[in-house]
């Protein structure tokens, strides 16, 4: 839930697509959120000579949008999630971004007999959430190590027990996280979601989210602001060039693409999910040191995978969400989202969209699976539901976002295990020659478009202060040792430390 203008036409292209090389100041590895950030921050600074390489055919990331069931649905991003001074929520005001009220609140749950009550559970939950927040603040000031979200919530008071509870968990964790308790980080997560929907980082009234229903899609408010700097026809944008080899040392970057062209940089962006560098879809030449993919591998890419159904005419609730309860499989195509409630689509005889989301392993396994075969099985949960005489979807879509090569995820997700000292190190520059920005390189905002938004800035500050001044002298850690003490031990700090 937690992160395109096609600015150039293959004929516009075909002065790049004869060249052997290209030289500029600054190569910007993929076109989406960070990488249009970093590009409009290098140009307020001053620095035009840059070249943003995207393997599709359109700016924008993993805000895509498609036609299906006569409107157009968002496959990746699809909330604005925190408002007030966010800057993602400033560019929807800016250039007018459709959306609709967003209320989790608004939600029943069905099991296989009907409606069930699930008040109860419902506001244990919330209460216990209340009390895991209080239980993390005092860790932070403690000084104490992190635990997981599981743990947090049992020490609130919280654990699931029956089918009903398990499915309220699923819906206000998972569905939110891409990931369940047991693998996710306490202490971050709950800063991560303190800074991204309460007052922390946004001001007053910045609790809520919006659900984008613009037919230009998400990706329009990123294309606006691109078009502030970029020229129609730039050709300062490379579509549909997908980087295979990335190679760097002190003098420069070089990069290698699956056509003819070859980019050779004094300064290099990647903007590559964490999925991504993990899978090791594009090829670091030398490898990329150890400390640095200590954190790489550390960190989690979460897949969340929406899948939209069509039907002749609606046969679900008005509510805006519906959860399935399944007496065995806890978050098994779970969570429903009704496209026709009010404020979202206007109904028609031909669009009555109901889309369930799949997190974690049930991601893996839709990926693999014919849509076919997906469908069957949203069928037997929606006839579980509704009963068996509700009518067959007649359209299906699912996007697979753990298997496409381009992202390998769909945002991160801040695990168990992973340090402070490990993230440092994950979006460290090498050689202050190729540096790293993305949703997962944001400390206070992994997961989120904010993230991607507010590391791309970053990042282009770092070089613009490399070409104005010099760069600074690069923070990470060569070794990560253990507590202290061990380090005691070792003889690696003062006794008297407690």
């Amino acid at each position: 839930m937690r992160i395109c203008y096609t600015v150039a036409a293959a004929a516009a292209l075909l002065p790049l697509a004869i060249a052997r090389t290209i030289h500029t100041k600054v190569a910007i590895m993929g076109g989406g959120v960070s990488g249009i950030s970093a590009a409009r921050n290098l140009t307020a600074g001053g620095v035009d000579d840059f070249l943003i390489i995207e393997a599709r055919d359109e700016l924008g990331g993993r805000a895509q949008n498609t036609d299906f069931a006569n409107i157009k649905v968002e496959v990746g991003c699809n909330w604005v999630q925190g408002l007030g001074t966010n800057p993602i929520n400033i560019l929807r005001k800016k250039y007018g971004l459709e959306t609709a009220a967003n209320d989790g609140a608004n939600v029943v749950f069905y099991d296989d007999t009907g409606p069930v009550n699930y008040t109860e559970a419902f506001n244990t939950y919330g209460d216990a959430y209340d009390r895991m927040s209080e239980l993390a603040d005092k860790r932070v000031e403690n000084g104490q190590v992190d635990i997981s979200a599981r743990v947090g919530l049992d020490l609130a008071g919280w654990y699931p027990l029956t089918p009903l509870e398990r499915a309220v968990e699923y819906y206000n964790f998972d569905w939110e996280y891409g990931e369940n308790p047991e693998v996710s980080s306490l202490l971050h997560g709950i800063e991560n979601d303190e800074n991204s929907y309460g007052n922390t980082a946004f001001g007053e009234d910045s609790d809520g989210d919006l659900f984008v229903v613009d037919q230009r899609g998400f990706k329009h408010i990123f294309l606006e602001a691109a078009n502030e700097f970029l020229e129609k026809n730039d050709s300062r944008v490379l579509l549909s060039t997908k980087i295979t080899k990335v190679a760097y040392d002190v003098n420069g970057v070089t990069i290698y693409t699956d056509s003819d062209v070859t980019i050779k940089a004094a300064y290099a962006i990647s903007t590559f999910s964490v999925g991504v560098l993990q899978h090791r879809d594009v090829e670091f030449s030398p490898r990329l040191p150890d400390w640095k993919m200590e954190g790489i591998y550390g960190f989690n890419m979460a897949t969340y995978t929406k899948i939209f159904l069509n039907f002749p005419y609606q046969f679900w609730d008005d509510n805006q969400y519906t959860m399935y309860v399944d007496p065995d499989r806890r978050g098994y195509f779970a969570a429903w989202q009704n496209l026709n409630a009010p404020g979202f689509f206007p109904k028609n005889t031909s669009t009555n969209v109901f889309f369930v989301t799949v997190t974690q392993d049930y991601s893996y396994q839709v990926d693999s699976m014919a849509d076919e075969e997906v469908k069957a099985e949203a069928m037997k949960v929606l006839r579980s539901m509704y009963g068996s005489d509700i009518p067959e979807a007649t359209d299906i879509l699912v996007p697979r976002w753990h298997s496409n090569p381009l992202y390998r995820g769909s945002y991160s997700n801040w695990p168990i295990g992973e340090l402070d000292q490990h993230h440092v190190n994950m979006k460290a520059p090498v050689q202050n020659r190729l540096f790293f920005a993305g949703e997962a390189m944001s400390k206070s905002f992994y997961g989120f478009l904010q993230g991607a938004w507010y590391s791309g800035a970053e990042t282009a500050s770092q070089i613009l202060q490399c070409i104005d001044s010099g760069c600074v002298e690069i923070e990470y850690y060569p070794l990560i040792l253990k507590s202290k003490t061990y380090m005691k031990k070792r003889g690696l700090v003062k006794a008297s430390l407690n």
